[in-house]
């Protein structure tokens, strides 16, 4: 199949925090790679070729068209940016690793990259788990996800978060005390029944 970008790179410099200077080919691999790995996770292989093959022969579905530019895009965008952005500060050259700065810039830590890279992983979480619940939501919308066959990869339905926050569940009345508030309006009573 032709190389199907699921996102334009101008498109990803607008809703993202990318400069306007960045040049396609840096981006390019980055939005392939993230769609590959991130998004035919989500989709299975079925609907994601089918979406794939829909841009290149323009015949996509209204729901489809809005699909993409409502679900696939947001989380394809920031997993993209997640990639990219290693390469935005470190180069492979020739001679090894180089770290790029100019006259203008001050150069950034690892810890930085580390950050920034956080940030998007999050938004790109977020915005995966709204298209897996507008897929779950709208089950009869497109038959390649209901059906994935066996050839490719099955699509993940299970959450997009990969942090999950773990709690204990309260099971004494004082573990309740430290999860639970209740606003009785008045002084609490150990009785009362919104506090138990």
């Amino acid at each position: 199949m032709d190389t199907v970008l699921l996102v334009s790179e101008q498109r990803m410099k607008q809703w993202t925090s990318l400069d306007n200077n960045i040049r396609i080919d840096v981006l390019t691999p980055s939005i392939l790679n993230a769609q590959s790995v991130y998004t035919q996770q989500s989709l299975g292989s079925r609907f994601y070729n089918r979406l794939k093959s829909g841009v290149v022969a323009n015949d996509l579905t209204t729901n489809e068209n809005n699909f993409l530019r409502d679900y696939v895009g947001p989380s394809l965008m920031q997993y993209a940016l997640y990639l990219v952005l290693p390469s935005l500060k470190y180069k492979l050259v020739e001679k090894g690793i180089v770290s790029g700065t100019s006259e203008e810039t001050a150069a950034s830590t690892l810890e930085d990259m580390k950050y920034l890279r956080q940030n998007a992983m999050n938004l790109a979480q977020f915005y995966d788990e709204r298209l897996r619940e507008y897929l779950s939501d709208n089950p009869g919308m497109f038959p390649e996800y209901q059906n994935p066959g066996t050839d490719g990869m099955q699509p993940d339905r299970g959450e997009a978060y990969q942090n999950q926050l773990v709690t204990k569940i309260p099971t004494t009345r004082n573990e309740r005390d430290l999860w639970i508030y209740a606003d009785c309006g008045t002084d609490c009573d150990p009785d009362c029944s919104s506090c138990n």
